[in-house]
């Protein structure tokens, strides 16, 4: 038996992917086990392996749901994508510790495990390749000035984005958010069409 009686497959899943985020956060990937998730979840083994084949498989689905929930959300919501990029842009300097320990974890665990490689680089793949779309859209509609790349503009965005985490997990001193807020406002303003 995986998962506690009276509680749904989601509300076990969802405890399971909050309880491996705290422990990868905490042990990294190597160093977090099943057992010291499922402990944390307060669940069993088969609880983890009911929702993922592996370790890795729930690494992934943990940093999806950590570390790039605020883009998932705005996107999927139907927000213009400059307006995305804005708000997610103005808010970056304000995320949870965790997101910034999960992607040096991943890092990591990227360049030592070839499941974990092939699982973060393709979930990034397709991420940039969905924003991609959606400039594309913007550039389309003549949101966003249609001289640069949606290639460059994406991988701008994810360049930021992931380097704001390294920052974060590094523990410099962060700028004034109304100057870091500032700064985004000014740099979408010009790849507005």
């Amino acid at each position: 038996m995986g998962r506690k009686a009276g509680v749904a497959a989601e509300e076990t899943k969802a405890a399971l992917l909050e309880a491996a985020a705290k422990v990868f956060a905490r042990r990294g990937y190597d160093g977090a086990s099943i057992s010291e998730i499922t402990s944390e979840a307060g669940l069993t083994s088969g609880a983890i392996y009911a929702h993922y084949a592996s370790k890795a498989e729930l690494f992934n689905a943990t940093l999806e749901v950590y570390a790039e929930r605020d883009l998932d959300q705005l996107l999927q919501g139907g927000a213009d994508v400059v307006d995305a990029i804005l708000s997610i842009g103005s808010s970056i300097d304000h995320r949870e510790s965790t997101e910034a320990s999960l992607l040096i974890s991943a890092i990591v665990a990227a360049r030592n495990d070839p499941e974990v490689a092939k699982l973060l680089v393709s979930g990034m793949a397709e991420r940039e390749v969905m924003f991609r779309g959606l400039v594309n859209a913007a550039q389309e509609v003549g949101s966003l000035d249609p001289d640069l790349t949606a290639e460059a503009i994406s991988r701008f965005c994810l360049m930021v984005s992931m380097g704001s985490l390294v920052v974060e997990a590094l523990g410099i001193e962060p700028v004034g958010h109304a100057d870091w807020t500032k700064l985004i406002a000014r740099l979408v303003a010009t790849i507005r069409s």
